[in-house]
């Protein structure tokens, strides 16, 4: 080690003294633009260093260069970059020409590229080829989408490794059915974190009916097109590369439950109390919780620990635990010939945040191509994934097993492999042991996939070319799940609560599925400019075939609990297995013609057939057309030198929907059981869903306007678009009554919805000397409505027969749904429930009556005139749902009562429900991302946000008033709820300002009441990345024989600015597995 040290030592000094003795120069100058203006901010280097200088306000540079440099770079956004070549001279003036770079930069479109200044289609794309994104510790390419384009939703619904359940919304919710976009990889159906990150190029979203209808089929829910690195074009040796990411993960937001025994059993006895019941928990309970509190390593009679024998568990902290995430990837990329390569392999390990729920995963890709001859290429892409996952029961987050669960129960003895089960006096012993059912089964899920695109293209008469791939794709799940059988021990008592089962009595289940996806595509393009005419027309056929394929078998009777193998289980028990697949079949054309580069025209037409339809129904049509209009062109504007780039354009389009079962046109059969005299019964076949022959295609018109403009050299650009999006014909299975017995009702086509909405970008990027920086921001509006479904809610009062006016409501009739409902006129499930009273804080009349319109001002019984003005309006005949009573045990002292929407004197009763003008769907959905960087030094950050969206947040663990026997109180109700005695109002445990209600121990309270009470606003901003990175001066990573290394730090999912007090907002659910917030840090080698 002391040799290294001195040797590097001596390198270093070396170096510093060859700096210091070498001769320099200085070189001064002047530049200016086409129209001999000075260029102020101008970076002037010396290539391959880190010498620099910026222009001043008068356009001058002066730098002193080693003796030996041979030219100089200057850049300066909005400028193409000039290289000037030294000589004598020690003065230059230098001229740099407009940058046209952004004028040719292209995006993908469907079956093609094409330059984004004659897109006349809404078209967004993300560069998954930068620093900022490949630095990101992702294990899932959706990650790097959200907050990142206007128009797109990207939100996170779990934090389960392989089970993350994102959800990506393109201009809203347009049908009832399947609303996820179409997603493409290499021109293969996929989803999105099936590929690996590290292996994508680009990223295009398709949102408007011009750019998707070429798709027509699916293409009613936006195009989302994933571009893999493809070999190089050019020769020149291979480029290797090695990125290593580290990660330190931890859970986003957990909800903590109380922890300390002797605080539950005193609020649990409160909850007893305040009802005018008995304490659940004796005195005697509670002091012998908190002497073994005071000494946790003493022994109890037991001979156990006091901490295990009188265990104060913080369940979530047992459940959750802080972990390493790693990702590995080496990369190859290069030409050799007339052939082009891009290899690589990853390897994932992200062992999640909770124990048996991580995975192991291992990504594959070859792209290679050969250029047979001048008219002829053929390539190949194959990529592929193996999953090999951990098995744990994690759906227990979600249900009452994380709710029903209390501190009196020690989580799990390693060393001696017992788990805990209830142990205080009093306390219920069917209380759970969250770690007993997450580990209630064990076993494990590979799923395995094979993708390949086989293409060729040929050049042929000038302006034609034609292409043909042949896709496909192979997938496989295997799955084996073993229960085992894991008892609960008392370790106050040394005995079991619950013993560990049988081995005879336990299960092995093994589960196998297949798809298989063929597809053939071949598309003829043609390409010519004659004069100022710029022409362009394509023609396709495609025709897909998918399969699908799975088995399962259930064995029961374990020789042993550690051996789970079929084979080695006694008797079989249960089996089953299902089997379906479709096809379908397209043909489809574009033509495209620009006249001067200033007048563009584009019309699509895609011609659909769908197996999932009747013969007759089977094909759809689906056109656009599209326009743009190049203003900046013009002469007019040109020489006003104001925009760099300035295009209006328009579209409107029909595209398709078929998201729905295979067979829904036909009645569907299933095995059900038949009484045949009077004891026997026989397993015979019955219809489970009735045929609708007329079904057909789901459709979607969208009409877009766009402007898209740059100023300031493009400095600044941006892009605001406005889109009307109407689907007719959705596919939807209505309410039925049972007159065909569980037969479910047809699918028909009988709902409308409508989704309009505003989209704008901004960006701005620029140069100042060494220092570069870009920032941009969008923002997305958009309004859903249910245009048509089962008729127009109709609802108030009317005067019967007899004379008497008699609310009428027919909201049964023409909706779906409980507390959210669809319903016309209104977004789709959007929440329906009862609001909580609003007073006026007055109590009464002049006349000594009570105010109606008077009371509490938020709805909560608070305060003794609270009490009297209420018992005054029960006096004078009015009902407050749903206790219609005063008392401990029907409404009290910290209880809410409802507002009565109809005005028919009942408060709060079924009638009252009113409709909330929101939903779990944001209206608004914002991004922004910054980047900068300067000498080597790379900064970004990247927020997403939505808004306008609500989440009803009601849970027993998490804030929930209302106590049950055996299950967890939450913490923020502990520390913080309405307590108050009228018999002693100066009870220290007084607190008449809490929002939160009453400790109540009853089957059903006053505040259960599904209600706006418990609507919380989602509304969020997250930080979703942040990274800091450096990159190696190119002189000192050429010594080690490396071409560029980077180092950096990065977080993922930081933090949210949110109202919400429940978990992740983004999740969109009250329970469940917590999202990641993941400090990284990693290294990029490029060889």
């Amino acid at each position: 080690m002391k040799k290294i040290k001195f040797i590097l030592t001596i390198l270093l000094a070396t170096i510093v003294a060859g700096s210091a003795f070498a001769q320099n120069r200085t070189v001064s100058g002047t530049v200016k633009d086409s129209n001999g203006e000075p260029v102020v901010g101008a970076a002037v280097i010396v290539p391959k260093s880190t010498i620099g200088a910026s222009t001043d306000i008068d356009g001058k540079f002066a730098l002193s260069v080693p003796e030996k440099t041979l030219s100089l770079e200057v850049n300066m956004i909005g400028y193409a970059t000039a290289t000037v070549t030294l000589g004598t001279a020690s003065s230059y003036e230098i001229v740099l020409r407009d940058d046209t770079n952004y004028l040719d930069e292209v995006v993908v479109v469907g079956y093609g590229v094409q330059k984004k200044i004659n897109v006349t289609g809404s078209v967004s794309s993300v560069n998954f080829t930068s620093e900022s994104v490949k630095s990101r510790p992702m294990f899932n390419a959706t990650q790097a989408l959200s907050g990142t384009m206007p128009g797109l939703q990207v939100m996170q619904g779990s934090g389960n490794p392989y089970e993350e359940d994102f959800s990506m919304l393109v201009r809203g919710t347009g049908t009832l059915n399947s609303a996820g976009p179409l997603v493409l990889v290499d021109g293969m159906e996929q989803g999105v974190g099936n590929v690996n990150p590290s292996d994508i190029a680009s990223i295009n979203v398709l949102k408007d009916a011009a750019s998707c209808a070429i798709y027509g089929n699916r293409g009613a829910n936006g195009v989302i097109l994933i571009t893999t690195k493809n070999g190089s074009s050019s020769d020149g040796k291979a480029e290797i590369s090695y990125d290593l990411t580290l990660s330190y993960d931890e859970p986003f937001k957990v909800i903590h439950t109380v922890s300390d025994m002797a605080t539950y059993m005193r609020l649990y006895n409160e909850s007893c109390t305040n009802i005018g019941g008995v304490a659940q928990f004796s005195q005697g309970v509670i002091d012998e919780w908190l002497k073994a509190k005071e000494n946790p390593w003493g022994r109890a009679e037991s001979g156990y620990y006091n901490y295990m024998a009188y265990p104060n568990t913080d369940w979530w902290d047992v459940i959750y635990k802080n972990k390493i995430m790693q990702k590995h990837t080496l990369s190859a990329s290069g030409k050799v010939k007339s052939m082009g390569y891009n290899v690589s392999l990853s390897y994932i390990d992200n062992p999640g945040i909770i124990d048996n729920t991580g995975y192991k995963r291992y990504f594959g890709r070859v792209n290679v191509y050969g250029q047979i001859t001048d008219w002829l290429k053929i390539g190949a892409r194959i990529w592929g994934y193996n999953t090999d996952q951990e098995s744990s029961n994690v759906g227990s987050l979600y249900s009452l097993d994380t709710q029903k669960m209390t501190p009196d129960i020690y989580p799990y003895s390693k060393s001696l492999d017992l788990y805990g089960g209830p142990q205080a006096y009093g306390q219920d012993p069917q209380s759970h042991n969250p770690l007993v059912d997450m580990n209630s089964s064990r076993g494990y899920t590979k799923n395995t996939q094979i993708f390949s695109d086989w293409y060729a293209q040929v050049k042929f008469l000038k302006y034609f070319n034609w292409n043909t791939d042949l896709y496909y794709k192979d997938y496989r799940q295997e799955e084996q799940s073993v229960n085992t059988g894991i008892g609960k021990y008392d370790f106050q008592n040394d005995t079991y609560v619950i013993a560990p089962a049988d081995p005879s009595e336990l299960y092995s289940y093994m589960y196998n599925k297949r798809e298989n996806f063929v597809k053939l595509s071949s598309v003829l393009n043609y390409n010519q400019t004659v004069g100022k005419h710029d022409i362009a027309a394509m023609v396709g056929y495609e025709m897909s075939h998918f399969k699908y394929r799975d088995f399962s078998a259930t064995k029961r009777g374990l020789q042993d609990v550690s051996v789970g193998d079929l084979n080695a289980v006694a008797t079989p028990y249960a089996s089953g297995g299902y089997g379906t697949e479709y096809a379908s079949r397209s043909f489809f054309g574009r033509v495209n013609y620009a006249f001067a580069g200033k007048y563009l025209f584009e019309a699509n037409l895609r011609a659909d057939a769908s197996s999932r339809f009747a013969p007759e129904y089977r094909w759809g049509f689906f056109p656009s057309v599209s326009a743009g209009w190049r203003i900046s062109d013009e002469p007019w504007l040109k020489n006003a030198h104001i925009f760099d780039n300035l295009k209006v354009r328009a579209s409107w389009g029909r595209l398709g929907n078929n998201s729905i079962g295979n067979y829904d046109w036909q009645s569907t059969y299933g095995t059900t059981n038949y009484v045949f005299g009077t004891d026997d019964i026989t397993n015979g076949i019955s219809i489970t869903s009735i045929k609708n022959y007329a079904l057909t295609w789901e459709t979607t018109s969208v009409a877009d306007v766009g402007i898209d403009f740059g100023v300031f050299k493009n400095r600044l650009t941006g892009t605001v678009d406005y889109y009307d999006k109407v689907t007719n014909g959705i596919l939807y299975t209505p309410s039925m009554y049972m007159v065909m017995g569980n037969a479910s009702a047809p699918r028909q086509n009988i709902a409308a919805v409508t989704n309009r909405g505003v989209e704008v970008e901004l960006g701005w990027r620029d140069t100042v000397g060494d220092f570069y920086y870009n920032i941009s921001g969008n923002v997305t509006y958009n309004k859903n409505r249910v245009s048509r479904y089962k008729g127009k809610l109709k609802q108030g009062w009317e005067t019967d027969a007899e004379g008497n006016r008699v609310w009428k409501t027919n909201i049964g009739d023409v909706s779906t749904g409980g507390s959210t409902r669809v319903v016309e006129g209104h977004m789709i499930d959007e929440f329906y429930m009862m609001d909580t009273y609003k007073g006026s804080g007055k109590y009464w009349n002049a006349d000594g009556t009570p105010d109606i319109n008077g009371g509490p001002v938020d709805g909560m019984i608070r305060t003794t005139n609270d009490m009297e003005w209420l018992r005054a309006m029960m006096d004078a005949g009015y009902s407050f749902y749903p206790q219609q009573g005063i008392g401990k045990q029907k409404i009290w002292y910290g209880e809410y009562i409802y507002a009565d929407a109809n005005g028919d004197g009942l408060y709060g009763n079924s009638y009252d429900a009113v409709f909330q003008n929101v939903s779990t769907t944001p209206k608004v959905n914002f991004g922004l991302q910054f980047s900068a960087g300067w000498k080597g030094i790379d900064f970004s950050m990247s927020w997403a946000g939505a808004a306008g969206f609500s989440l009803y947040y009601y849970r027993q663990a998490s804030n929930s008033s209302n106590t049950i026997y055996g299950y967890a109180i939450p913490e923020s109700v502990a520390k913080d709820h309405y307590f108050f005695d009228p018999k002693n109002p100066d009870d220290p445990r007084t607190n008449i300002n809490s929002k939160q209600p009453r400790l109540v121990n009853l089957t059903s309270c006053q505040s259960d009441e599904t209600s706006s009470l418990h609507l919380c606003k989602g509304d969020y901003l997250k930080l979703k990345n942040f990274t800091l990175g450096y990159t190696l001066p190119e002189r000192l990573t050429k010594k080690i024989l490396l071409q560029k290394v980077r180092i950096y730090v990065s977080g993922e999912n930081l933090f949210a600015i949110t109202q919400f007090p429940g978990m992740d907002p983004e999740m969109r659910s009250t329970a469940g597995y917590s999202t990641m917030r993941q400090y990284a840090g990693g290294l990029n080698i490029t060889f």
